[in-house]
């Protein structure tokens, strides 16, 4: 693993010598991961909180008068996760997306990723037949009782999966790379991964760190995050599959 593990520069590609000096680019990279670890602290702070609560974003401070919906869940979350990122992107001088994982991965990474949810297979199937997770997933339990809704639940919940892979595999990752280094950057998203799971079944809990690990470094040796994100959704719909499927009045 460690072999395969590129230095910050080479997962920050538009970051060479050949264009500014040395302490131009030191100076750089500094802001860029001063800002993602800004940015990054205040989404999971209030994310958090957010998501372990079932009320609307509005009435969080003056009690809980009605649920909040799946839409608003979708919402919120992807402002923090995808905006905020991109505004601290375009808000920094000669930033830019590709800069913090929006780049095509390498061929050969998509064979890595396809041998990484087939060894999840078998932890999958297990984990899908315990009373904790079966209670908890799928998130919309109605997705669990109706083909419409099921696709719909997917469908939408792998849009909120692209906003959570690109700020932590994306914009943490790389960004936090470009002056910390990569294995602090691995370190760091990985705490704030498993902190956004708070809430969830414990197993899931502790072992989000280590998937968390493995996702990030994944996106930084295919300089990208999108490898990150199908395996992160494949493996979710799997899961909701599997779960749906150990119930006697699922679906399947």
């Amino acid at each position: 693993m460690t072999d395969d593990l590129p230095s910050p520069v080479e997962a920050a590609p538009a970051i060479t010598g050949s264009e500014e000096t040395h302490n131009e680019a030191r100076r750089r990279n500094l802001r860029a991961s001063v800002a993602t670890l800004i940015v990054s602290g205040a989404v999971v702070s209030f994310l958090t909180v957010y998501n372990m609560q079932p009320c609307p974003v509005w009435s969080m401070d003056r009690g809980c008068f009605t649920a909040r919906s799946w839409e608003e869940y979708l919402v919120v979350n992807l402002v923090g996760l995808l905006l905020l990122p991109f505004l601290t992107m375009f808000a920094l001088p000669r930033e830019g997306p590709h800069q913090y994982g929006l780049w095509r991965p390498r061929p050969d990474e998509w064979r890595l990723t396809l041998s990484l949810y087939a060894l999840m297979l078998v932890p999958l199937l297990v984990a899908a037949r315990q009373s904790d997770f079966m209670a908890y997933y799928p998130l919309q339990q109605q997705a669990a009782y109706s083909w419409p809704y099921l696709l719909y639940y997917e469908t939408s919940y792998g849009l909120y999966m692209l906003g959570w892979e690109f700020f932590y595999r994306g914009f943490m990752t790389f960004g936090l790379a470009r002056f910390f280094g990569a294995w602090p950057a691995l370190l760091l998203q990985a705490i704030a991964f498993g902190i956004m799971h708070i809430g969830k079944p414990t197993p899931e809990v502790i072992g989000s760190f280590f998937a968390a690990m493995v996702l990030g470094w994944l996106a930084l040796r295919a300089r990208s995050f999108y490898p990150a994100f199908v395996l992160h959704w494949a493996c979710s719909v799997t899961f909701d599959v599997l779960v749906i499927a150990a119930r006697p009045d699922g679906l399947f």
